[in-house]
């Protein structure tokens, strides 16, 4: 018996010891910074527009994890400030996450009868969204522009103003607010019969995408098929329950397109980015190679006294 209860008080004070050991270690040494930050880093969608207030994806990451908001990009959208903010959770040991504040996606545009041609603007676009040349009228192209807002500072007459399009995943979730909430009530009026899934005539389970929308599982909806459904109609006159399948439908289909046009905007002007980078790099180095081909005749030149 004496041997049991000194196993029994050996066992509490190592466990005791090794959780003052950890608690310690984790006040001693903090967790990586470094790649917290690269984890929310590569959540974003690596537009380098600036959107939220920061020179490009990377910095703004690191301002989350020193505590900034996590809903300031636009192009991201509601999914990527949702998984910022899971990331941001699992990772914060209880501590407050800043106050949601609200992104509001810009565009520029040019007012050409004010427009002189400086090609100042073009030169600092960082994603070749306007297109002119010197001395000629320049032009904005809209689905290029990213409202970086670099155009501004450097023209000489106030020609440029920024116009806001409010088209970001957030808004598209206000916008559907009402609906996704009727959607999470008809999901619970669901009563599993099947009948819908008889009479859809390109084979979907109609209440289980019912079930994604209401959750807003947009991923799990896609992989399920959303996108096939021709929204003839069939479900809904079979629904013992009285549901606008289709109406549902609709939504999800709206904003799974919505999804996909705000990504394949980053992906072009992430591209854009990358191929001004590397054509700004392209020119350095032939400037830098004519400047020393240059420096070498004249160290060559012999001058006759």
């Amino acid at each position: 018996m004496d041997t049991l209860i000194a196993t029994i008080v050996l066992m509490l004070g190592l466990t005791l010891t090794a959780g003052t050991a950890l608690l310690w270690a984790n006040r001693r040494f903090p967790p990586d910074v470094d790649t917290l930050v690269d984890a929310l880093d590569a959540l974003l969608p690596q537009t380098q527009c600036a959107q939220c207030g920061y020179p490009g994806c990377r910095p703004y990451a690191e301002a989350m994890a020193a505590g900034e908001a996590v809903n300031l990009c636009p192009p991201g959208g509601i999914e990527t400030h949702r998984a910022l903010g899971n990331l941001l959770a699992s990772s914060a040991e209880g501590r407050d996450l800043p106050p949601a504040t609200t992104a509001t996606q810009q565009k520029a545009v040019i007012d050409e009868s004010r427009c002189i041609g400086c090609y100042l603007c073009i030169e600092a676009c960082p994603v070749d969204a306007i297109i002119g040349a010197h001395q000629l009228m320049d032009t904005v192209l809209e689905d290029a522009c990213t409202g970086w807002q670099l155009c501004i500072a450097p023209r000489p007459v106030d020609c440029i103003s920024l116009v806001s399009t409010d088209t970001s995943a957030s808004t598209t979730q206000r916008v559907f607010a009402d609906e996704l909430q009727k959607a999470v009530k008809d999901a619970n009026a669901c009563i599993r019969c099947g009948r819908c899934e008889q009479k859809c005539p390109v084979d979907l389970l109609p209440q289980e995408l019912l079930w994604h929308v209401a959750a807003q599982e947009w991923d799990l909806a896609a992989s399920k098929g959303m996108d096939r459904c021709i929204e003839c109609g069939l479900c809904n006159p079979v629904c013992p329950s009285e549901i606008d399948l289709v109406g549902h439908f609709e939504i999800a289909r709206t904003v799974l397109h919505g999804r996909e046009a705000a990504e394949l905007a980053a992906r072009l002007a992430k591209e854009r980015f990358t191929a001004r980078s590397t054509r700004l790099a392209q020119q350095a180095a032939i400037q830098a190679a004519k400047r020393d081909e240059r420096l070498n005749r004249s160290n060559q030149r012999k001058w006759q006294t």
